[in-house]
């Protein structure tokens, strides 16, 4: 394992985060194993405490991977799963069976095992009416987690990166979203058109870890530019992410981090 951790301070009224903490793997899987086990240790220190872990989970290959690793042995056996709650980062707005599905997605490589329990499942309905599903979900937040400023406090969000920088389901034309007043909303996405709910910004930077998993050399150069606060950094809805204290972590394999 290579790991490197860079600090790098942010003027908040220009960065929503700011010290970014950076772990590099030498591949996918390590990557995603070292995600898994951050899980684990959140989930067991929970447990003591007699606490319940919100954890607030996205979309694609790469969570895939993390959600196939949670499913094996060491980790199935060793997470006390009666205490974690999955909620969903975003959704595209497809039946729960439909291939684009996060929730679908999520279901096959972990869920359908059933050691997670059923009531502490709590996906987005991607099928019903955009606007009135996100209406839901939002009270649902309301509901179910506790609140910090006015907006509901997720133990620990993980988050991906687009090639085009977007987070979540706020593409860079709709950067309106992380200043949203909203706990959740609905997002176009700006190539196929297709509607999908999403966590607004304020939501994401609420929680008390935001944690980036991002690999493929495909993601560096964006990666690069976030990191090292590059002129165009700002234009990535990625690079105004982070957690309630301003900081955003990165957990990546080589290729990701490439061109650090």
């Amino acid at each position: 394992m290579v790991k490197y951790f860079i600090n790098i301070n942010y003027n908040k009224t220009e960065k929503i985060f700011m010290k970014p903490e950076t772990s590099v793997f030498e591949n996918s899987r390590l990557a995603a194993q070292a995600v898994a086990s951050r899980i684990l240790e959140q989930a067991i220190a929970k447990q003591k405490q007699s606490q319940i872990l919100n954890l607030a989970v996205s979309g694609g290959s790469t969570p895939k991977q993390l959600f196939a690793l949670l499913a094996e042995d060491n980790f199935r056996t060793q997470i006390p799963w009666e205490i974690v709650r999955f909620f969903w980062v975003d959704e595209r707005c497809v039946e729960p069976a439909h291939p684009e599905s996060n929730f679908g997605m999520t279901y096959d490589a972990l869920l359908q095992f059933a050691f997670v329990p059923a009531q502490n499942i709590f996906r987005m309905k991607g099928e019903d009416i955009p606007a009135n599903e996100a209406v839901r979900y939002a009270n649902l937040l309301h509901r179910e987690l506790p609140a910090r400023n006015g907006f509901p406090v997720f133990d620990i969000i993980l988050l991906g990166i687009g090639d085009d920088g977007h987070t979540a389901s706020i593409f860079p034309n709709n950067m309106e979203l992380l200043n949203s007043e909203k706990f959740v909303d609905v997002a176009t996405h700006p190539i196929s058109g297709q509607k999908r709910i999403t966590l607004t910004g304020k939501t994401i930077n609420n929680a008390d870890q935001v944690i980036f998993l991002v690999t493929g050399i495909n993601k560096s150069g964006i990666v690069r530019e976030i990191i090292t606060e590059t002129m165009d950094a700002k234009k990535y809805p990625a690079a105004h992410a982070g957690n309630y204290l301003g900081i955003a972590e990165f957990v990546m394999d080589a290729a990701a981090a490439g061109k650090i």
